[in-house]
């Protein structure tokens, strides 16, 4: 191996190391300056660890899917327009600690919205994490019952962006309205940190499902201080494709 292959290794340029023999015959034949070699090979680097970034974000965001904004098919969910999420899809997002509740009926788009604007941010730098509200809420109440809540919040405090998909789909216990608070309070506290909620629930709704008026109230309150409830209708797209 030469010094130079030794060098980028230890430096940790893998995409440098593999590509400079290669773009050194290109230089060669087609007359670029030692500037324009370097230049390419810092280009190519910059660009794989960007991918690299997204990759690894989005495997640890625990998507059910993956779906960009631009796959999203607004021709057919014609109650949402890609305008309407101009505030969500840019790093104004996170800078600007925007919410959303996405609501509507079952099959309308509402998960994939939410994995497409968490892909946007991952896009943009930040990080997401995606879980139910039964998973979390659940996972939240045997922590508690173990001591061990402290351990498992920072889980859902610290990702740049938190999905909460399902809410109200299913019954919950008595703790229900404790756990989404404490999530969406800590987050709220921490500079309004983004959650987007999806619903098959109107929000006046969510003291019956929560099992709590007080604290859904309290909720919503710190959602909807710089967020808003955008409502999706129309057929599904499961019954679309049969």
């Amino acid at each position: 191996m030469s010094e130079l292959a030794l060098g980028l290794k230890r430096l940790h340029l893998p995409t440098v190391s593999r590509l400079y023999v290669e773009y050194e015959e290109k230089a060669t034949k087609e007359g670029w300056g030692y500037v324009e070699y370097l230049e390419r090979l810092v280009l190519e680097e910059v660009a794989h660890r960007i991918q690299t970034r997204i990759h690894r974000a989005q495997r640890a965001a625990g998507f059910p899917f993956i779906k960009t904004i631009e796959e999203f098919d607004f021709a057919f969910q014609r109650s949402i327009e890609r305008r309407m999420l101009g505030a969500y899809l840019g790093p104004e997002l996170v800078s600007e600690g925007r919410c959303a509740i996405f609501c509507g009926p079952p099959g309308t788009g509402k998960t994939a919205l939410s994995v497409a604007i968490s892909m946007k941010a991952i896009q943009n730098g930040y990080d997401a994490l995606f879980t139910t509200a039964t998973e979390m809420i659940t996972a939240m109440t045997e922590a508690e019952k173990k001591g061990r809540a402290s351990e498992l919040l920072p889980k859902y405090l610290s990702p740049d962006v938190l999905v909460i998909d399902e809410m109200g789909y299913l019954s919950y216990g008595p703790n229900a309205a404790n756990v989404v608070f404490q999530v969406v309070d800590r987050r709220y506290l921490a500079g309004n940190k983004p959650i987007i909620f999806t619903t098959n629930k109107e929000p006046s709704e969510w003291s019956s499902v929560l099992h709590d008026a007080d604290l859904s109230e309290a909720i919503l309150d710190r959602i909807l201080h710089k967020g808003e409830v955008l409502t999706l209708s129309g057929e599904s797209y499961r019954r679309r494709r049969g």
